[in-house]
């Protein structure tokens, strides 16, 4: 589709800022981030009907909303137009994006990670420190468990981790914080489910040692969801207790996924969060999205997430399928980030953040 030079330029407008993660401590690394194991028993599968959901979408959003494009099929509402990196950090408000053909993750040795994107973004890695790099302007997530063999400078014994995250770190958005992301995920060709494993792809956190994300997309192992096979994609809300949501989508070798989370961080009486992938709305409520006891909205991250790996176990039930790697790719990312004074607060901006 083509646009005269004129609605260009309005739309590049829009284009301004992004959002960036300052890593956990030295000191905090060693007890970290290992996630509990999930009981089945414990698990509450959310509606399917997203339908059924609509009614418990906040009356503000409902309002500001009406008329707009967050229809269960969106495909037809998102321009086609070109992407401009202009980024900024976790705080700043407005539309951020970046589209990686100008970015570049700089070489370095004997830590977690390293910032790029003029200190707006920041290489989680553990721990190899090249298991996130940019091919074909694309950030490219690569993870083998054993190779290479983890050096004396990491506390793991094996790679398990290659994200990206927003900066800085303990962001702690205040409530009635909104923020739309958007972006592409594709998984690599030689992708396999996973049967015996279950890791994440995107991950909020609140920043706090120990604690879980209390915003994930998850792929499942199986026997982790009764009537669910490994594979499948949930949304997991662990703000809301045991809220786990399947999606039905169980993702092949090769296929890509364009993902809209929408959140507004807060309590039952505040919180929303709405989640469409390939334009169809997937998870849509009216729900606490922060934690009772650390009552903010934390740092975004992209990428891979497979925890189970930290421990031998882990990784050789992985290997005894033939899974000796997995590799992803995240396309342009694009978020917006809002206080309840702005003005276009509660407007929908599904069109703004859909991957292209």
């Amino acid at each position: 589709m083509k646009f005269p030079k004129i609605t260009i330029v309005y739309l590049c407008a829009f284009t301004v800022l992004s959002c960036g993660k300052d890593n956990l401590s030295q000191d905090e690394i060693n007890g970290v981030e290992i996630q509990k194991e999930i009981k089945e028993e414990e698990i509450q599968i959310g509606k399917t009907n997203t339908e059924s959901e609509e009614g418990e979408v906040l009356e503000s959003q409902k309002t500001n909303q009406e008329g707009n494009s967050t229809p269960e099929d969106t495909s037809t509402s998102v321009p086609e137009i070109d992407c401009f990196t202009n980024g900024g950090t976790a705080e700043e408000v407005g539309l951020k994006t970046w589209c990686w053909e100008d970015a570049t993750i700089p070489d370095y040795s004997n830590k977690k990670g390293v910032l790029f994107s003029d200190g707006q973004l920041k290489v989680d890695s553990e721990c190899y420190e090249k298991q996130v790099s940019i091919e074909n302007n694309q950030i490219k997530f690569s993870l083998n468990p054993t190779y290479p063999a983890v050096e004396d400078w990491c506390s793991r014994d094996f790679n398990m981790r290659a994200e990206i995250s927003t900066q800085p770190w303990k962001v702690n958005h205040s409530k009635g914080t909104e923020e739309w992301f958007g972006w592409s995920y594709t998984f690599g060709s030689d992708y396999i489910i996973d049967k015996s494993n279950h890791w994440l792809f995107f991950q909020v956190h609140p920043g706090v040692v120990g604690e879980s994300p209390h915003t994930e997309l998850m792929v499942i192992k199986d026997g982790q969801v009764n009537g669910h096979s490994a594979g499948e994609i949930f949304v997991i809300n662990a703000a809301n207790g045991k809220d786990y949501h399947p999606t039905g989508i169980t993702p092949k070798a090769g296929e890509t996924f364009n993902i809209v989370v929408h959140a507004v961080w807060g309590d039952t009486s505040n919180g929303l969060l709405q989640v469409w992938i390939n334009g169809k709305s997937i998870y849509n409520k009216q729900v606490a999205t922060v934690y009772k006891a650390y009552p903010w909205g934390g740092n975004a991250k992209w990428g891979i997430y497979k925890w189970p790996w930290a421990e031998a176990k882990g990784v050789a039930l992985s290997q005894n399928q033939g899974i000796l790697q997995l590799e992803t790719f995240m396309g342009p990312l694009r978020m917006i980030t809002r206080r309840p004074d702005d003005s276009d607060y509660g407007k929908d901006s599904y069109a703004l953040v859909s991957p292209r």
